[in-house]
């Protein structure tokens, strides 16, 4: 009896030691599997992003301030992303003309390109809001207005196109360049000039009584040589570049339309980048815009001291002469909104009203 009861007593102390030493292994697997996954989630949270490389193209020469924003904005993305996104630039047209880069960028095959709106109005008809004659005219202004309220309604346009917005910048004018002295609205009456084929633009020259004729740039200076038009329209970069003034006598400042430079990007690439590259893509070009902006009135300004040692007489018209244009250019405002609708052309007017 004795016998039986010592080995019940040791049958339960083994089967304790067994429970122990099973309830130890799982605790122990238990926290192998714990720590294994920790170490999973720890690791895959401190991975670096996934490597791309990304395309910016643009029409223009890469000096530039479009081009060389884009070389600013490559360097930005790589240092901010550690390196995790590349950008190749391509200027000087390598990739197309204005209309081709559009296309390709909205069907995804390119990711980003670098213009000025107009070629975008074919596109975005809304747009045309920017060719409202005389309306920008101040480059400080303009930059506070498209980077507010109004500018997020550009966007959405942009958006509804297929683009991104990734910036949008004051830039330059078109200023008037001419062999008549013009120091009064009166005298711009009768005087034939060359203008872009677009029916705002003629359509304000009109108003002003002179008389738009619409050429291709590359026979302007020649018209300019032969006398077939006595005055243009231009940026002072484009005067300089193309050696126009060596034809021309005065130079207006008129600052009828501005020039805004943008980088747009197809949407869907945009939407598919993870949360970190988009963080990165959204601050470099933040940064990019005041850069931008700097750039441009800086080559203006350059451009323009080449004007003034060309020997070209620099005129800014009267307060009162430069009243009576802006009221000429009044009707074209109203050519605009039937075209496109009130809803940009009276939020543009708005904003203008509102940052005075």
């Amino acid at each position: 009896m004795k016998m039986k009861k010592m080995l019940s007593l040791l049958l339960v102390l083994v089967l304790s030691i067994s429970m122990v030493a099973c309830n130890s292994n799982d605790s122990n697997t238990t926290s192998t599997t714990q720590a294994a996954n920790n170490q999973a989630t720890e690791t895959a949270t401190n991975a670096p992003a996934e490597s791309i490389t990304l395309q910016i193209a643009c029409s223009a020469s890469d000096t530039s301030p479009g081009a060389v924003t884009a070389f600013k904005v490559a360097e930005l993305i790589q240092q901010k992303s550690g390196g995790s996104i590349k950008v190749d630039v391509y200027p000087n047209a390598q990739l197309g003309g204005d209309r081709e880069l559009i296309e390709s960028t909205q069907a995804g095959s390119l990711a980003m390109t670098t213009l000025t709106t107009a070629p975008m109005v074919s596109f975005i008809p809304e747009l045309a809001v920017f060719d409202m004659p005389v309306a920008l005219t101040d480059l400080d202004v303009a930059y506070e207005v498209v980077n507010g309220a109004f500018g997020d309604l550009i966007k959405e346009k942009y958006e509804g196109a297929g683009f991104k917005l990734l910036m949008i910048v004051p830039d330059s004018f078109r200023i008037m360049s001419s062999n008549v002295d013009i120091k009064k609205f009166e005298d711009f009456k009768g005087i034939d000039i060359r203008t872009m084929e677009n029916k705002y633009h003629m359509a304000f020259w009109k108003n002003l009584g002179a008389n738009p004729t619409p050429l291709a740039f590359g026979e302007l200076y020649i018209a300019l040589q032969q006398g077939l038009v006595k005055a243009q329209e231009n940026p002072y970069a484009t005067i300089v570049a193309s050696k126009l003034y060596e034809q021309q006598k005065y130079i207006v400042n008129t600052n009828h339309i501005m020039f805004l430079s943008t980088t747009v990007m197809n949407k869907d690439v945009y939407d598919g980048l993870s949360a970190e590259h988009k963080a990165v893509i959204d601050e470099a070009f933040a940064e990019a815009t005041e850069f931008a902006f700097a750039e441009g009135s800086r080559q203006a300004g350059v451009a323009l001291q080449a004007l003034k040692d060309a020997g070209l007489e620099i005129i800014d018209l009267p307060a009162a002469e430069y009243a009576k244009v802006q009221e000429a250019a009044k009707p074209v405002y109203e050519m605009i909104k039937n075209d496109i609708g009130p809803e940009l052309v009276d939020a543009l007017l708005k904003a203008l009203d509102d940052a005075k």
